[in-house]
């Protein structure tokens, strides 16, 4: 039983030194943090993620850039503010949600309406910077590096898997996620 607390307590603190497997509520706080907005506003059938002086804005991981635009223009007309929309970006190739997303938004005739923010980028990050701190932190715990959960499966995999960093994913430890079939995680 003390074995598996100190498993939990471990996963929890891994969780946060993984800088792009934050839960969105983690982004939400950071953001709004940066920008002097109130968080978890709540309005009729909803609940805002962020509230500045001007914007009602809904954050979203870019894969699912599609739920942003509803929820972002209610929310505006909730609390008769501009609508905005923040991408969490996990790398560059999150890029082509972000075209996506402006693509669906200047067909509507919202482009010039709705104020979209790219995270890490608009907010002072990079990908480099972040990706190197990133590594930097993951270095530092034993283990970190010699398994890969595939976010899709839930799947651990070992350093000598074909899956291992080729799926979407991250560094994990030895206890996280179901071990692969194949390789044995």
């Amino acid at each position: 039983m003390i074995k598996r607390i100190l498993s939990i307590g471990l996963l929890n603190c891994l969780s946060h030194l993984f800088l792009f497997s934050q839960p969105e509520s983690w982004y939400i706080t950071e953001i709004a943090s940066s920008i002097d907005g109130q968080t978890e506003v709540p309005v009729e059938n909803g609940r805002i993620d962020i509230v500045t002086s001007t914007h009602a804005i809904e954050v979203e991981r870019a894969s699912n850039w599609k739920h942003s635009i509803g929820q972002c223009l209610w929310y505006a007309l909730q609390t008769n503010k501009e609508p905005g929309i923040i991408l969490i970006m996990e790398s560059i190739a999150d890029r082509k949600h972000g075209i996506r997303l402006q693509s669906a938004l200047d067909y509507a005739g919202l482009g010039a309406k709705v104020k979209v923010w790219f995270y890490p980028e608009d907010f002072g990050g990079t990908y480099e910077s972040i990706e190197n701190s990133f590594n930097e932190e993951k270095k530092s715990i034993p283990g970190a590096t010699s398994y890969w959960f595939t976010s899709s499966s839930g799947m651990r995999h070992n350093a000598g898997c074909r899956w291992f960093t080729n799926s979407k994913g991250r560094y994990c430890i030895e206890s996280e996620g179901k071990p692969c079939g194949t390789c044995g995680g």
